[in-house]
């Protein structure tokens, strides 16, 4: 574990209790490490992400592995499940190295502050949110539609996306056939090309037109 001052620019430091931000460590995860399991624990886990990003991830009756949330710099991660006396079996894996604020031995003391509190609600929620609205989407919308929408947010600037297969699955929660079936029915569209491990987007504007209504939703702060 350690400390370091650059940390304190970020926003939590402003609503944490006078005299605790120099005591509370930070602990570096490699990538692709599962830090938070499945299984309850019997002291619940809370960190404040400084660096990275995690994500949540549950499994289907049939064992097959499906996306909860994906969450960037600047957020909350724990059990909150468990915090409420609930456990929805998910874990929490690393998708890149990360260094996390420790919040563990404090959180008892910290959320009795009404200030910092407030914020970790407001956090929170907002990620609850977020998770709603990737749900909905999926019941919402055609695998089409959906597919041209992930192809068009994870390309880079030379219209290509790269090695990611699994993540594009993971958030449309499609087995690898069906995503194989997406790649072959875009490909005859002249939408995409597939070559090696890399996706060419091919027509943007085809891709937006179907993925439009995707779009208006997934942006949409109303």
């Amino acid at each position: 574990m350690e400390n370091g001052h650059e940390i304190f620019q970020h926003d939590i430091f402003q609503y944490l209790p006078e005299g605790i931000a120099e005591t509370l460590p930070t602990v570096r995860v490699n990538k692709d490490t599962v830090f938070i399991p499945a299984e309850a624990q019997e002291v619940i886990d809370l960190y404040y992400i400084l660096d990275g990003e995690v994500s949540v991830f549950a499994q289907s009756h049939n064992g097959r592995e499906f996306l909860i949330d994906t969450l960037p710099s600047g957020n909350f991660i724990g059990k909150f499940s468990q915090m409420r006396n609930q456990n929805f079996y998910c874990e929490v894996r690393a998708n890149c190295d990360c260094r996390l604020l420790v919040l563990t031995r404090y959180k008892e003391f910290l959320l009795s502050d009404k200030s910092f509190a407030l914020y970790f609600y407001i956090k929170t929620t907002d990620r609850v949110y977020e998770m709603y609205k990737l749900s909905m989407a999926r019941t919402l919308y055609s695998y089409d539609e959906l597919f041209a929408y992930w192809l068009l947010k994870l390309a880079d600037d030379k219209r290509v996306v790269a090695c990611e297969d699994e993540l594009i699955r993971l958030k449309m929660n499609i087995s690898e056939r069906q995503f194989f079936y997406l790649l072959k029915k875009l490909g005859g569209l002249k939408l995409i090309r597939r070559a090696r491990n890399k996706i060419q987007l091919l027509d943007e504007d085809g891709l937006r037109d179907l993925a439009q209504n995707v779009c208006a939703f997934m942006d949409s702060s109303y």
